[in-house]
């Protein structure tokens, strides 16, 4: 006869067995409810693009309760701003106040009111944003209304920048010169202006505003900066008069930028004739050290050294102990340190280097030292370090927020990220990140890092990797540095004998494990290939011409990612410092780079890579690959990567 007390344990049990069973039912429940809303989205999205509006309007009543349902209302309001009264609109403003695609649609609305000449609303409309083409109109507003108390001195501030405004600020900018005090002076100083900013075709046009007198002068100044040198020549004789003296500083500014050492020689022959101020004087003797510098002139050492330390800048102080670097002006290289600003001086970098110098001066105790503290830290000075101490790397892992996580909690308590989630889901990238980083204004570090744990999770990678950055936390090196996309990477690493943490380095570095990045200059995918590379790339493998599209598409991308990264590794020996410097700049670059007569460190080589975006591109590349060492299990060290640069490969 079964006891009471084992029927109890036994009903005990077989509850807990419902409750959980239950509870996954829900949960399978509410996934597939969530995933007939997203598709529900995605069919009434359809339906607008193609006018369907009765079947919009259907699906849309269906999605009451879902969090993207505004982002439909939004695609519905940007399709009919131009037929919309203003107080529609105000009421969609005021509906949506707290989303961030009220930004874009109200600069959509005011483009309608400016098209509709309605100028009363304009106003009313108008955020004071700071949009120039927007802003501008406003001004057109202003004037049309005749309200123009204090117009002039917000006109002012467009019209003060030395480049090319929409052709919107027009009618405000003939406002402010015809009835401005001092428009010729407001004329000269966008004409400087211009010129300081390379834009000489705008101070020639602004030039013809001018008497003849002035447009000469303005023609002198505009072949200074196209044919500096003859110009110099001519006015080496000149009047000593303000113009004069701003358009030789000017040319000398455009001349050193191309050779320095001749800028130098016209430098020392015209400064004693001419009153130039003190300000002109360290522009000049500045820019032509810092060209030298750039140029790679052997003189570039003596101009910076002897530049008055009252305008050294931090240019200055890096190209100086760079050239003392690449010199092996151990000496020279410890007493820039000790000069530098307090906050260059800190930066690991500089305490790296200082170490070294201390240790080729014989300082081994303070060299040790520094090299201690350095060592305990997960970068490229941190690694470099510990590879000179013969350590271990402090690589320990430890999660950013507890695995405890309630996710449908912490969104319903977090509209922004809940409906960041569902953007995510939708492919609407752009939306997703504008609703992402709004919620990150309202959150303690603690929820940043739920957050960020939870982008991870949905393979957002680069919000989540961008997210936690916003923390002090730096432990997290599985949110930091995930290995997404495993099976295409081990393959084509397998495939080309590279080795995969490279491939990780590279991606993380390129694009934050973005599929979609594009960067300014066009470079597509997660290994950011511009489309030459790409298409050059492809005919080697006897591919088609590949499109944007499929240069975007994952497997492609990684394919042609990794057989570029093939081949400057082939063209370098592998020396992964090297090939990480072409994979960025050119192979050509990084020839023009290479030590002229012996070998040289590597570690000594890529500090001085005079490009300063590929100098720290080499340096994350090699770091992230000993990151991502770890994460596989190897115990790879940095410095193995970085053979010696021999003079020629």
């Amino acid at each position: 006869m079964m006891s009471s007390g084992f029927r109890t344990k036994m009903s005990l049990g077989s509850l807990a067995i419902m409750l959980i069973a239950l509870s996954l039912l829900l949960s399978q429940g509410a996934q597939a409810n969530i995933e007939a809303q997203r598709q529900l989205f995605q069919d009434a999205a359809s339906a607008l693009e193609h006018n369907r509006i009765s079947q919009f309007n259907r699906l849309l009543k269906q999605l009451d309760d879902y969090p993207a349902r505004p982002y439909l209302e939004y695609d519905a309001f940007k399709r009919s701003a131009s037929q919309l009264k203003p107080q529609q609109a105000e009421l969609f403003f005021r509906r949506f106040a707290d989303y961030p695609f009220v930004y874009h649609a109200r600069g959509k609305w005011l483009n309608v009111l400016a098209r509709r000449g309605d100028w009363e609303n304009y106003l009313e409309f108008f955020d004071g944003r700071e949009n120039t083409r927007l802003k501008c109109l406003a001004f057109r507003a202003r004037l049309k209304l005749h309200r123009l108390e204090g117009l002039n001195d917000e006109i002012a501030k467009v019209w003060l920048r030395g480049y090319s405004q929409p052709s919107q600020c027009d009618p405000a900018f003939k406002h402010f010169l015809a009835s401005y005090e001092k428009a010729e002076e407001a004329i000269w100083a966008r004409i400087e202006k211009a010129f300081k900013a390379r834009r000489p075709n705008l101070a020639r046009y602004l030039g013809k505003k001018l008497d003849s007198q002035s447009r000469a002068v303005v023609e002198t100044w505009y072949q200074a900066h196209m044919r500096p040198e003859r110009t110099l020549k001519k006015l080496a004789d000149s009047d000593d008069d303000e113009h004069n003296r701003s358009i030789i500083v000017h040319a000398i500014d455009r001349l050193a930028r191309k050779d320095s050492l001749k800028a130098l020689e016209y430098w020392n022959l015209i400064r004693d004739h001419f009153s130039f101020s003190q300000q002109q004087k360290d522009q000049s003797q500045l820019r032509i050290a810092l060209s030298a510098a750039y140029q790679h002139k052997t003189e570039a050492r003596s101009l910076l050294s002897n530049l008055d330390p009252s305008i050294m800048n931090d240019q200055a102080y890096l190209w100086l102990a760079r050239i003392q670097l690449r010199s092996r002006d151990w000496d020279g290289l410890k007493d820039t340190i000790t000069h530098m600003p307090n906050h260059l001086q800190q930066e690991n970098e500089w305490q790296y280097w200082l170490s070294r110098s201390m240790e080729a001066g014989g300082q081994l105790v303070d060299s040790l030292s520094l090299l201690e503290q350095l060592s305990d830290k997960s970068s490229y000075y941190g690694f470099l370090a510990a590879d000179k101490l013969k350590r271990d790397y402090r690589i320990e892992q430890e999660d950013a927020a507890s695995n405890e996580i309630d996710e449908d909690s912490f969104l319903t308590a977090n509209p922004h990220l809940l409906r960041a989630r569902e953007l995510y889901y939708l492919d609407r990238l752009v939306d997703a990140k504008r609703e992402w980083f709004q919620a990150l204004r309202y959150l303690d570090h603690d929820d940043i890092k739920i957050a960020a744990t939870l982008a991870s999770k949905w393979k957002w990678h680069d919000s989540a990797i961008r997210t936690v950055a916003k923390t002090p936390h730096r432990n997290d090196f599985s949110l930091r540095f995930p290995m997404p996309y495993k099976q295409q990477v081990l393959e084509h690493a397998q495939a080309r004998e590279l080795d995969p943490s490279l491939i990780w380095g590279v991606m993380r570095r390129e694009s934050l494990f973005d599929p979609l990045a594009r960067s300014r200059v066009g470079a597509l995918g997660l290994m950011q290939l511009m489309p030459s590379t790409a298409r050059r790339v492809a005919r080697s493998l006897g591919m088609q011409r590949p499109r944007q599209s499929d240069i975007l598409h994952v497997e492609n991308n990684i394919r042609f990612g990794t057989h570029y990264l093939r081949t400057v590794m082939d063209r370098f020996d592998n020396n992964v410092a090297l090939a990480a410097a072409a994979y960025n700049a050119g192979p050509r670059n990084v020839r023009r780079w290479l030590p002229k007569d012996s070998v040289m460190s590597a570690d000594l080589w890529v500090e001085t890579v005079p490009f300063g975006e590929t100098r720290n591109y080499v340096q994350a590349v090699l770091a992230y690959s000993t990151v991502f060492d770890r994460s596989l299990g190897k115990n790879t060290l940095m410095s193995s990567r970085m053979g010696d640069i021999k003079p020629e490969y």
